[in-house]
C-alpha cells in the first residue's frame, strides 16, 4: 500500500505539471495576465468582431470576480488580429504570442455544424486544457445570446473549463437519471426547477423499455427565474445563476462528466483547490475593467542558430544537421518567411542574414550555406546572442521573431544569457543532439514558450529530420503548411531491401516531397504512384556530398497508395531514411492534422508519461484511425505505443479524436523523444464532432407556468465543403521529457491498474449488465489480476464506504487485456420491481496486490411507469416548438381538460337516464 500512496501522490503532482501549448498566463494581484485572444486568418476583417470581443470579457471580468468569490477578474487582455487584416496605427507586434498558443481562438469551421462555445480538454480532472473556441457567428450574432447565455458568462463557463479543468454538469447522452420510482433532470444543482419530459408524451421520443427514463430526445425546461444561484457549470442562460457548485449544493448523483472525471467532487471544491488560488485570496478591487492590448500578426522571422563545436564531429553529426536543416530550408519553411543562418562554436558568426523566402533558387542557396565544419568547444549564449543580432535586421526588433537552437555540446554558461533571453520577446525552440547537450538547454525553450525536441544518434529513426519537420509556423493558416506524412528508417543489410507504403489523401497532395537519405553507398530508389508510374534514381535530384536524394511530386501527387521500394547496393549494411512531405491543394477544404503532445516536459520517477495526440480536420475530430507513438529512451530500443481513443485509462472522452496512453517502461535517466504515426483507413476513420466540454444549447425557458422554447439545434451538414476522408498517413513529433531518478536494474512495480471511468450498468431481463474497458496491470497496460464489484441501494454508501457494501461474486470473471471491453452479468440477489435503483462501483487488482482508484458509480434503474414528480406537481412536458409558435399554456390546458371531462360526464350522465326511461316505458304493468 505504501507504494500506491507514493504513486497516488505522483499522479498529484503529474497534475500541477501538465504542459499545455498555451500563452504564458499568469493570475497576479487577483488579475489575469496575457490572456491571449486570437482570430483565425481565414476570417474577413470586421472591426464589430473586435469590439464584441471587447464586449464579452468587460462582462465576463465583473461575471468572473463574483463567481470566484472576488478572487480574480481579467485584468490584462491581447487580442491577435491577422497578418491579412490591415495595420493600424496603435497596434503592436506579438512577442511570443501566437494563434497557436492563444487561449481563445475564433475560427469558423469548415463545416456548418453549429456555433457550439467549447473547450478542447486533453486530460483528467484539474488538467488545463488546449484552448477555447467560439465561432464568428457566435461572436456576431445576438439571437444565440437567448440559447447559450450572454457571451460574457459564456466565457466564464469555458475558461472554468480551460484553467481549472472542471467539466460540465448537464450531460446530453444520459439527460435524466433515475430517482426512486421517478427521475431527475441531469443537473447542478437539483434546485435548478423547471419542466421535464414524460414517458407519456409521443412527441418526446422513444423511451428506454428497460428502464423507463426519457430517451436523449427529451428536454428538460428551466424556469428562467430560479431560487437556487447554482451552477455555473450546468448553464449560463439562466439570469439568478451566477455561482459554482461548491460541497453544500453539488449533486453527486447526476450521471455527468464533471462527478465522473472528478470522483464526485463539486466544480467548487476542483476551482478552489487549483495552484490559481493558493496565494490569491479574495480581495476587494474597485476596477474590474480589462486592459486591451492589440497584436498585429506578421511574416515569419527566424534564425538557425547551429552548433559547430567538436562535439558535432562525431556519429557523422553535423553531416546530418545538413541533411536535416536542408528538409527545412527547401520544404518545410513557409514561402514569405525571413531566414538567417548563424554558426557557433568557442565564438559565433552570422553565415547569412535575414533572407525572404521567395523562390526555390533561394532555399537552395541557404542550404547550400549549412555549416560542414565541426571544431573547437562549445558557447551557447554566443550563438544566442548573434541570433538575436540576426533577428533585428528586419526593424531593430527581435519581439515575435524566433530562434531554432541546436546544440549537442555541454556549456556550464548557459545561464548567463537567461536574462536577454527574456527580455527578448522572441521564441527559442531547442533541438538537443545526443546524450551530451547543455543539461540547461530545454530552459530556453520554457521560458520563451518555444517547442522541445531532442535526436538520439540511432540514425534509422530519423529523430533530427523530425525534429525540423516540426517547426511549422503556428499563424493557423493550415494551407501553408508542411504536412508530414512519413518518416521512418531501417538497417538494410547488403543487397537488402527497404519497402513501404504511404496513403496520400486528398486534403493534401500540393508541393509533394519524397527526401531520402542514406549513410555510404547510394541505393537504387523506386516510387510507384497509385496508377503505376515509376520514379527511379535518374528521376530524383541527387546530393552524393550530404548522401540525400529528393524527389518532387510535379503538379497535385495522385491520391490513393504511394508505394516505395529502396535497394542497398553496397557491400555492408547502412542505414536509409525515407522522409515524405506535402501541403494542402485547397485553402477552403484543412488538411487532417495530427497534433501530438506530453503532459509534462520533465519527469521523476515514478510519474508515467502520458502522451496525446489529436487527429482532426479543421475542428472535426478524426475517429477509427490507428495511433502509434514511438518512444526514444535514453538507453535500450525504443518501444512502440498503441494510442487510444476508447475513454479508459489515460484517454478521458471516447471517440473525440483525441487518442491517448500512459508510458511506464522507463529505462534510466536522460530524455525520452516520442514520435506519432497515424494511418486511417478508408471505410473505417470518420469524422464526427464534439459532444463534451461545450456550453449548453438551451431548448427553451418557462416563465409563468409557459414553455417558451428556443429554435430547435441546427442539424449537422457534413456535406458542406467537406471532402470524402480516405485513407492516409500523418507523422509528428510530440519533443522529448527529460527523465530523473529512474531506479538502477528493473525498476520496481509502482503503477497499479488505472482508474475505470466508463462503468456501465443496465437491465437486461431479469438481470442487470456491466460494462467497461478493462484496465491493465500498469495503469492502462497488460492484464489486471482480479476485480472487485460491489452494489448498493445507496449511492452514498458505495462511494463512501465501498469496503462494507455488497460484494458481487466475481469468481468467473478473469480480467481480459488492458483496453479490452468487459461485459459481467449481475443476477443473484437481484430483485427487479418498480422504482428498483441499484448502484454498481469497482476497483481492479494487479499482481502485486495495488488497487486502482474507485471507478465511476454506475446506476441501474427500472421506472415501469411514469407518475408525476411528487417533488414538483406541476411539472409537464411540452415538445419543442417553433420559434414564432404561439407560447403554450399549461393552466389554460388544465381548464380545458377539465371542461372537457366535465361535458362528457354530463352527455354520458344524460344519456343514461334517457335510455333507463325508455327501458322503464316498455315493461307492462303486472
Amino acid at each position: 500500500m505504501k507504494s500506491v500512496k507514493i504513486f497516488l501522490l505522483s499522479l498529484m503532482c503529474l497534475v500541477c505539471v501538465y504542459v499545455v501549448r498555451c500563452s504564458d498566463v499568469k493570475l497576479v494581484n487577483n488579475g489575469y495576465e496575457n490572456v491571449v485572444i486570437a482570430i483565425n486568418p481565414g476570417i474577413p476583417e470586421d472591426p464589430m468582431l473586435i469590439t464584441k470581443i471587447q464586449e464579452m470579457v468587460r462582462s465576463a471580468s465583473n461575471f468572473l470576480y463574483k463567481a470566484t468569490k472576488h478572487r480574480a477578474y481579467f485584468r490584462d487582455v491581447k487580442i491577435l488580429l491577422p497578418i491579412t487584416w490591415s495595420s493600424q496605427p496603435h497596434y503592436q507586434r506579438p512577442s511570443t504570442q501566437s494563434y497557436e498558443k492563444a487561449n481563445v481562438i475564433i475560427a469558423n469551421p469548415h463545416t456548418q455544424y453549429g456555433d457550439d462555445p467549447y473547450t478542447l480538454q486533453y486530460g483528467q480532472c484539474g488538467d488545463k486544457g488546449r484552448y477555447i473556441h467560439f465561432t464568428q457567428n457566435f461572436m456576431l450574432d445576438d439571437s444565440l445570446i437567448q440559447v447559450y447565455g450572454e457571451r460574457g458568462r459564456v466565457l466564464v463557463h469555458e475558461w472554468a473549463h480551460l484553467r481549472w479543468g472542471v467539466f460540465d454538469e448537464y450531460n446530453d447522452l444520459v439527460p435524466f437519471y433515475a430517482v426512486g420510482d421517478t427521475y431527475e433532470a441531469t443537473r447542478c444543482s437539483k434546485e435548478i426547477k423547471g419542466l421535464k419530459a414524460t414517458c407519456s408524451e409521443v412527441s418526446c421520443g422513444a423511451c428506454d423499455p428497460s428502464t423507463g427514463l426519457p430517451d436523449t430526445d427529451c428536454n428538460f425546461f428551466p424556469d428562467q427565474n430560479q431560487v437556487t444561484s447554482t451552477s455555473i457549470m450546468y448553464t449560463t442562460g439562466l439570469p439568478g445563476v451566477v455561482d459554482f457548485c461548491d460541497n453544500k449544493t453539488h449533486n453527486r448523483e447526476a450521471p455527468n462528466m464533471q462527478n465522473k472525471m472528478c470522483d464526485e467532487r463539486s466544480t467548487w471544491d476542483v476551482i478552489s483547490k487549483s495552484d490559481d488560488f493558493k496565494n490569491n485570496h479574495p480581495t476587494n478591487i474597485t476596477s474590474l475593467e480589462p486592459k486591451f492590448t492589440f497584436l498585429h500578426a506578421k511574416d515569419r522571422v527566424l534564425c538557425l542558430v547551429l552548433d559547430t563545436s567538436g562535439s558535432m564531429s562525431s556519429e557523422n553529426r553535423i553531416q546530418r544537421l545538413q541533411q536535416a536543416a536542408g528538409i527545412f530550408l527547401l520544404q518545410i519553411i513557409e514561402d514569405q518567411s525571413y531566414v538567417g543562418i548563424v554558426g557557433f562554436h568557442n565564438s559565433a558568426t552570422v553565415i547569412h542574414e535575414l533572407t525572404e523566402i521567395e523562390s526555390e533558387d533561394t532555399r537552395k542557396k541557404l542550404k547550400n550555406l549549412l555549416p560542414k565544419i565541426a571544431s573547437g568547444g562549445t558557447n551557447i549564449c554566443a550563438g544566442v546572442r548573434a541570433g538575436f543580432q540576426v533577428l533585428r535586421g528586419d526593424d531593430g526588433s527581435t519581439n515575435g521573431d524566433e530562434i531554432v537552437l541546436l546544440t549537442a555540446g555541454g556549456d556550464g554558461g548557459i545561464s548567463s544569457c537567461f536574462s536577454e533571453v527574456k527580455q527578448s520577446g522572441a521564441v527559442i525552440h531547442t533541438i538537443a543532439l545526443g546524450p551530451n547537450a547543455a543539461a540547461e538547454l530545454e530552459q530556453l525553450s520554457s521560458m520563451t514558450g518555444g517547442l522541445q525536441y531532442a535526436a538520439t544518434d540511432k540514425l534509422d529513426e530519423n529523430g533530427l529530420v523530425d525534429a525540423f519537420t516540426g517547426l511549422v509556423s503556428g499563424n493557423g493558416n493550415m494551407s501553408k503548411q508542411s504536412i508530414q506524412l512519413e518518416s521512418c528508417g531501417k538497417s538494410i543489410t547488403s543487397n537488402d531491401w527497404f519497402n513501404g507504403t504511404l496513403f496520400i489523401d486528398k486534403s493534401v497532395g500540393k508541393n509533394t516531397l519524397f527526401d531520402i537519405t542514406w549513410k555510404t553507398d547510394t541505393p537504387q530508389m523506386f516510387i510507384r504512384d497509385p496508377n503505376g508510374k515509376l520514379y527511379r534514381n535518374g528521376n530524383f535530384e541527387m546530393d552524393r556530398v550530404l548522401l540525400t536524394a529528393r524527389l518532387p511530386i510535379p503538379g497535385l501527387a495522385h491520391s490513393g497508395a504511394w508505394m516505395y521500394s529502396i535497394q542497398n547496393g553496397a557491400g555492408k549494411p547502412q542505414v536509409v531514411t525515407i522522409t515524405v512531405t506535402s501541403r494542402a491543394p485547397d485553402e477552403n477544404i484543412p488538411p487532417v492534422t495530427v497534433n501530438a503532445h506530453l503532459n509534462q516536459d520533465t519527469t521523476s520517477f515514478p510519474n508515467p508519461l502520458v502522451i496525446f495526440a489529436e487527429v482532426s480536420q479543421g475542428f472535426l475530430p478524426v475517429v477509427g484511425a490507428k495511433v502509434t507513438a514511438t518512444v526514444e529512451r535514453a538507453k535500450g530500443q525504443p518501444v512502440n505505443l498503441e494510442l487510444l481513443d476508447n475513454g479508459g485509462g489515460a484517454d478521458a472522452v471516447r471517440n473525440d479524436g483525441v487518442y491517448s496512453r500512459y508510458f511506464t517502461e522507463f529505462l534510466g535517466d536522460g530524455k525520452y523523444t516520442i514520435k506519432v504515426s497515424v494511418q486511417g483507413k478508408d471505410g473505417i476513420v470518420r469524422l464526427t464532432t464534439r459532444k463534451q466540454s461545450h456550453a449548453m444549447y438551451i431548448p427553451g425557458y418557462v416563465q409563468n407556468g409557459q414553455i417558451h422554447p428556443n429554435p430547435p439545434k441546427p442539424p449537422v451538414d457534413r456535406n458542406d465543403s467537406q471532402i470524402h476522408l480516405g485513407s492516409f498517413n500523418r507523422v509528428k513529433t510530440a519533443g522529448a521529457c527529460v527523465v530523473r531518478q529512474v531506479p538502477a536494474g528493473t525498476p520496481p512495480d509502482m503503477f497499479p491498474p488505472s482508474k475505470i471511468n466508463d462503468l456501465r450498468a443496465a437491465i437486461v431481463g431479469d438481470a442487470i449488465q456491466l460494462k467497461w474497458t478493462a484496465p491493465g496491470n500498469d495503469l492502462d497496460q497488460g492484464t489486471a489480476s482480479f476485480y472487485e464489484i460491489k452494489l448498493s441501494k445507496s449511492f452514498a454508501q458505495l462511494r463512501d464506504d465501498f469496503p462494507n457494501a455488497q460484494s458481487v461474486n466475481t469468481t468467473d470473471l478473469k480480467p481480459k487485456v488492458a483496453n479490452s471491453e468487459e461485459s459481467f452479468t449481475v443476477s443473484e440477489n437481484i430483485e427487479l420491481e418498480n422504482g428498483t435503483v441499484i448502484y454498481f462501483a469497482i476497483r481492479a487488482f494487479d499482481k502485486g496486490n495495488q488497487s486502482s482508484a474507485l471507478s465511476n458509480i454506475a446506476q441501474a434503474a427500472l421506472i415501469l411507469a411514469s407518475p408525476p414528480p411528487t417533488s414538483q406537481p406541476d411539472q409537464t412536458f411540452e415538445p419543442t416548438q417553433p420559434h414564432n409558435s404561439v407560447v403554450i399554456n399549461i393552466s389554460e390546458i388544465l381548464v380545458i381538460v377539465g371542461i372537457v371531462v366535465i361535458v362528457v360526464s354530463l352527455i354520458i350522465s344524460i344519456t343514461v337516464c334517457v335510455v333507463t326511461k325508455k327501458r322503464q316505458g316498455r315493461v307492462s304493468p303486472s
